[in-house]
């Protein structure tokens, strides 16, 4: 039985990307479709002094583009990005764990836009404890295809058993289909959990917030919040 979960790339995700990859064998990461600008595959939003601030990381105008072909527009981004936690988050319960490893994090070489945003998923997990078998980029493993198409291919190709979807992205999907493939269908209900902070948010500043802001907030109990387990 392996259960596989694909999710479009998104700079310092929300707690639900993290719970989606909690849940599976193997994560896919999918880094080789259609940009789109309107997303979070290259902005996270993190909580400022005066509410919601965004971490945007600016990159060249093309179009039609891949996630994994866009470049930098401006290499500045990742001093900008540490100050502005620093500002934000510098006296927060977790910042000390954090610190060395986000100090790390914007300090080392990224090719691409791709690869930083990849890699601030890949350390999110890792400060949540969310350690899937096999964690991938689609890019490595050459299937093609759009939407519902492109989801079982990646199935298929990974010996999968049941895809994990989340709400939106199980609309697009035909779960009478996906049995005749022998792949079974379970959708991703997750709420995100509450958890100690300074000053209350706005529900809308709230929707969307990036798991850092946990992360920092709660420091080593991070990993209980996706557990069900954390004092609220």
């Amino acid at each position: 039985m392996t259960t596989v979960a694909i999710h479009q790339p998104e700079y310092f995700p929300w707690l639900g990307l993290l719970d989606k990859a909690r849940r599976a064998d193997v994560f896919v990461i999918l880094d080789d479709v259609q940009f789109d600008r309107s997303s979070l595959q290259h902005r996270a939003k993190v909580a400022g002094a005066n509410g919601a601030l965004w971490l945007t990381i600016p990159y060249v105008h093309e179009f039609p583009q891949r996630i994994d072909q866009m470049r930098f527009a401006d290499p500045r981004w990742a001093t900008k990005h540490w100050k502005s936690l620093q500002a934000a988050y510098g006296r927060a319960p977790g910042w000390k764990l954090a610190a060395p490893v986000l100090e790390a994090f914007f300090a080392a070489s990224h090719e691409k836009v791709a690869d930083a945003t990849v890699g601030s998923v890949r350390l999110l997990l890792e400060a949540f404890e969310v350690r899937p078998a096999k964690i991938l980029r689609s890019s490595e493993l050459g299937v093609t295809g759009e939407k519902a198409e492109l989801v079982y291919a990646i199935c298929k190709e990974l010996g999968a058993t049941t895809y994990l979807s989340g709400r939106s992205g199980a609309t697009y999907l035909d779960r009478a289909h996906m049995e005749t493939l022998g792949l079974g269908l379970e959708v991703q209900s997750f709420t995100v959990p509450s958890y100690p902070r300074p000053r209350a948010l706005s529900e809308e500043d709230a929707r969307g917030l990036s798991a850092l802001d946990a992360w920092l907030l709660v420091g080593a109990e991070a990993p209980r919040l996706l557990q069900g387990e954390a004092a609220s």
